[in-house]
């Protein structure tokens, strides 16, 4: 999750992947032609042989030819049902705040999208990818699935394709090859060995070593991740010598399944010899690294991994071994080095951790650093550091979501389950996945009823998490929970953030003087007065002084908000305080001020990723605009508006909201007339996520004025880039390829062009383009 809720869906980073990319350049094009014809494709085939990589590839091309772009979720750590919907929702960026399940969520938001969404390691839950995969593709016809996984999904017409090995030289065509080639490029094996030993060693394969670099493939079969990880030993051996010794390594393993297939044997060889290359640290490190779900970074490797036999202060050379022997990849995220192990790799290390009897051991050592970590980062959520703590959560959510598991599915943890959940509320606001965060909450206060300051405080998130879901009668039942069991243990401070979360359920019930009745109860308990936690309350007075229409005192609660974000520096509460303010100058007309604030709040709310509260900011500027006379503007907001709104599955809005927004859209058809206001709103949703929050704020460039071919041209945008590709020389199944359309689609536009410029030929349509600059 990036700290930004206005990256595009075609600009998304997809991920780097160890094995490269030499000898896939015709099966990229094939796979982009099934693709522009099934609306499912699943790649398959033995672990290590290059089903990720060659998808990245094909999603990273095909990503134009999406008008929503495309979207990679990464299951590698998804173990189950439930955790499959979430993971899939949180790179969707969908601000799943309503009570329906989270797989109908996915569904309504792809509805209208055009999007390539990329499944990647399906095959730990494939039964539960087929369902979603199914309810996809019958809900949103323009979104098309890339799935890999070692074995096929079984969903409505999915196209299997099988990923195979690399080529390399057959026996029968040694000679030639040993007596040293001068074309081994023919051989994308033999090109992909040169080309790491090249990159991680230095080592330039001469004519001489050609023989044994084909025999080396042969005996690794072609599979792109043990050809990668036998170039790395370069830097010890030669061609000749690894040749040999992996010879002996496959007559020593006796230790494998001999029923497996001869290609996960022949993997599984190549990383047992790997691994066996590696120091004892670097052995170490690699099995225990196995229990992260994902990327870890330095901290998270020092806490899990390092012990007596391996000392907290060789962890990073070990990391440094593993990178340079490329067991880890290296990433960044959020200026910060994180590493991960790919899954094949993975597992092998999970394997030898369980065979040393160390993997329980390690788990629950992963577990207790993450809870500790949380608890600490929600300590320092009323800090500065807030905005640090929401992207660090969302970095990490992989390992939180796996030590949560561990926790509730472990007889005996169940307190430890409650006490992570209590930790997590920073995430499960500003990450807006409520659903899970509920089904995490439930699931945790029903395996442990203690008593305990840990279930106070979960039973206070799950009613904030039911208020966000507008399920009042189950936000009631929590907070009263909650605020009788803090009255029990006899801690007043719980007590007050109970109260406080009663005044919240009661604003977004549209109960404002009950909402302000609340909060200055809270603040009434001097043990929470003084607390920094106190600016919530006072954002909550703000909001309700707001809605009553009290300017004077929606003002003194915002100063007040102030005074709380001085002295501990955090700002996401003051946003909201700031919306109370807003709220009170829009009910006096000050338009001017209206925008200026909630444009202030906007690039709050813009940091933390919370479309919740972008929604009613942009309302507010929309309404402020048209209050101040500019119609045409105010009419884009609302496309605008709901751009981001369906950009991040915002499915329904507060009463109120709707409200004044149906009051001013009434004065803005009758201004500027049906049509031009039919027009301006598709303009506002014709925006992206950065387009649509940077006419919100004021800050869009200025539009550019169209070219004379886009003013004299009678063709449409695709029909133009259309031609382009005719002018090209491409056929209509190669276009249809290119733009990911079937060949159908395209020649209905070939059609058209030639009707509008009153062509006979696809010769004519090629000249026109070349005069147009095409």
């Amino acid at each position: 999750m990036t700290a930004s809720v206005v990256t595009r869906w075609g600009d998304a980073d997809l991920p780097v992947e160890l094995t490269s990319f030499v000898g896939r350049r015709q099966e990229v094009g094939a796979v982009k032609r099934v693709l522009s014809e099934a609306r499912v494709v699943t790649l398959t085939g033995v672990g290590g042989v290059g089903k990720t990589r060659l998808a990245v590839r094909v999603a990273g091309e095909l990503r134009r030819a999406f008008a929503d772009g495309v979207c990679f979720v990464d299951l590698s750590s998804v173990l189950d049902p439930a955790a499959l919907e979430s993971s899939v929702a949180e790179s969707l960026r969908i601000c799943d705040q309503s009570a329906r399940g989270t797989s109908e969520i996915i569904a309504e938001f792809l509805r209208e999208r055009q999007m390539l969404l990329v499944l990647d390691n399906c095959e730990q839950i494939a039964d539960a990818c087929g369902v979603l995969i199914n309810a996809v593709i019958r809900e949103a016809p323009r979104v098309r699935v890339l799935a890999t996984s070692r074995e096929r999904l079984w969903v409505t017409g999915e196209y299997v394709w099988r990923v195979p090995s690399l080529p390399v030289p057959r026996a029968v065509d040694a000679p030639e090859s040993e007596r040293g080639s001068s074309r081994p490029a023919e051989y994308p094996a033999l090109a992909l060995f040169a080309e790491r030993a090249a990159a991680v060693s230095g080592v330039s394969v001469v004519r001489e070593d050609w023989g044994d670099v084909a025999r080396l493939c042969r005996r690794l079969d072609g599979l792109p991740l043990a050809i990668e990880l036998a170039a790395v030993q370069t830097r010890m051996f030669s061609p000749g010598q690894l040749v040999r010794r992996f010879d002996d390594r496959l007559g020593s393993i006796g230790t494998l399944d001999r029923a497996a297939p001869a290609r996960h044997r022949t993997l599984e060889a190549a990383i047992d010899w790997s691994y066996e290359l590696c120091s004892p640290q670097e052995r170490l490190l690699w099995a225990r690294a196995s229990v992260f779900a994902g990327r870890f970074g330095l901290e998270a490797a020092e806490g899990v991994c390092s012990g007596e036999d391996l000392p907290r202060e060789q962890v990073l050379e070990g990391i440094v071994g593993l990178v340079d022997k490329s067991v880890l990849v290296h990433e960044e995220q959020q200026g910060e080095g994180q590493y991960r192990l790919l899954e094949t790799l993975a597992q092998y290390g999970r394997d030898r951790l369980r065979q040393a009897g160390a993997e329980e051991q390690l788990v629950r050592r992963h577990r207790d650093w993450f809870v500790q970590w949380a608890e600490e980062l929600a300590t320092r959520w009323f800090s500065a550091e807030q905005l640090s703590c929401s992207q660090r959560l969302h970095r990490e959510y992989p390992n939180l979501r796996a030590a949560m598991e561990y926790c509730l599915s472990t007889p005996g943890e169940e307190q430890m389950g409650l006490r992570f959940n209590a930790a997590l509320i920073p995430y499960w606001h500003t990450g807006g996945q409520l659903t899970e965060a509920r089904r995490w909450l439930e699931r945790a206060l029903a395996a442990d009823e203690e008593p305990t300051p840990a279930r106070v405080m979960s039973l206070r998130n799950l009613g904030k998490i039911c208020t966000g879901q507008y399920d009042f009668a189950a936000a009631e039942a929590a907070l009263r929970e909650c605020g009788t069991l803090a009255r029990q243990l006899q801690d007043p401070f719980m007590e007050a953030c109970a109260i406080t979360s009663e005044a919240g359920l009661a604003l977004v019930r549209g109960d404002y003087a009950a909402g302000l009745a609340h909060a200055e109860s809270a603040l009434t308990i001097p043990e929470y007065a003084g607390r920094l936690e106190r600016v919530e309350t006072v954002s909550y007075m703000a909001v309700a002084h707001g809605m009553l229409g009290d300017y004077e005192a929606a003002l003194r609660d915002y100063e007040a908000a102030q005074r709380c974000s001085a002295e501990s520096g955090e700002r996401y509460h003051l946003s909201w305080a700031l919306q109370g303010q807003i709220c009170a100058e829009f009910g006096v007309g000050a338009n001017t001020a209206v925008i200026e604030h909630s444009r202030e709040a906007m690039r709050i709310w813009r940091e933390f990723n919370d479309a919740v509260g972008l929604s009613p900011a942009m309302t507010l500027v929309l309404c402020s605009t048209a209050a101040m006379g500019d119609f045409a503007r105010s009419a884009v907001l609302v496309g605008a508006r709901e751009r981001i709104r369906r950009a991040f599955g915002l499915s329904f809005a507060h009463k109120d909201e709707s409200a004044v927004i149906e009051a001013f859209v009434s004065q803005m058809r009758e201004a500027l007339g049906e049509a031009p206001y039919e027009a301006a709103v598709a303009r506002g949703l014709s925006f992206d996520l950065d387009a649509a929050l940077d006419y919100a704020l004021g800050t869009e460039a200025p539009p550019e004025p169209a070219t004379a071919q886009e003013e004299s041209s009678p063709l449409t945008a695709r029909e133009r880039q259309v031609a382009a590709l005719v002018a090209q020389g491409m056929s209509n199944k190669q276009i249809a390829a290119e733009l990911v359309l079937s060949p159908r689609t395209v020649e209905g536009h070939v059609e058209h062009i030639l009707t509008k410029l009153g062509f006979t030929s696809r010769a004519n349509i090629a000249a026109w383009a070349a005069q147009q600059g095409n």
